[in-house]
């Protein structure tokens, strides 16, 4: 009776450790960039699963190549579909969810501000509007629905203000974004639609390699285990500096 109990007792610590990987995200980083705290899982807030925006929309060709775009508040709000505005958006997707114990001056939104938890289609491209509150380098990170985290430098800007990066909805799943200048972001939520359980080729022909886009070309190669497969690509930091 004695071993049943002490044999029932392992496994129990066995599927509890089990269950606490899963809420585990990596927090590994390379190039200098800040270490970011284990963001909180969307089950762990209770989040639903988000409708998919209504404000989908492709980056313009000059957008494209670049990881930081200046943009300002009126864009920022603008960009919210037709009825709604900061007193009106459900408080639901406006949640600010901030690293707890550290410092977050900055704000991060998703589609349009202030929405911070969102859906989208695999493949989309959503707008990412980003407040600062100083100066200094800004690096972007991005948790996949596997845990793995995938962090970019996103360039330099002079002057605190708004400023506009795109997401690119590659695997299906939930995905926390955030970003560090001199201080935290607020996380941001995205709910990707698509087949789960496998890494799917946006480009299959006549490249066999993942799908890069969007990250820019420039100085410094970061290279990436790509989610679900072990596929390996490699994308490149930006150069940009803005206010200079």
């Amino acid at each position: 009776m004695k071993w049943t109990v002490l044999i029932i007792a392992f496994f129990m610590l066995l599927s509890a450790s089990a269950v606490g990987q899963l809420d585990q995200y990596s927090t590994s980083t390379a190039g200098g960039a800040p270490t970011p705290s284990n963001p909180t899982t969307p089950e762990s807030l209770g989040l639903q699963t988000p409708s998919v925006t209504t404000s989908q929309v492709a980056p313009a060709l000059q957008e494209r190549s670049q990881g930081l775009i200046k943009a300002d508040q009126q864009s920022a709000y603008a960009a919210a579909p037709q009825g709604l505005t900061a007193t009106a958006t459900s408080p639901t997707f406006t949640q600010m969810i901030v690293p707890t114990g550290t410092y977050a001056p900055n704000s991060l939104y998703i589609s349009y501000a202030p929405q911070t938890i969102a859906g989208c289609n695999l493949y989309a491209n959503l707008p990412l509007w980003m407040k600062t509150a100083g100066s200094g380098n800004i690096w972007f990170y991005e948790w996949y629905p596997n845990g793995m985290l995938d962090t970019q430098y996103a360039g330099y800007v002079y002057y605190p203000g708004w400023y506009k990066r795109w997401f690119f909805a590659d695997v299906p799943g939930w995905h926390i974004l955030q970003y560090h200048c001199n201080g935290w972001s607020n996380y941001a939520y995205v709910y990707v639609y698509g087949p789960r359980g496998y890494w799917v080729n946006p480009t299959p022909n006549p490249s066999p390699q993942p799908y890069t886009y969007p990250y820019p070309y420039g100085q410094g190669q970061i290279v990436t285990t790509y989610p679900s497969t072990g596929h390996t690509y490699h994308s490149f930091k930006s150069s940009t500096s803005i206010g200079s």
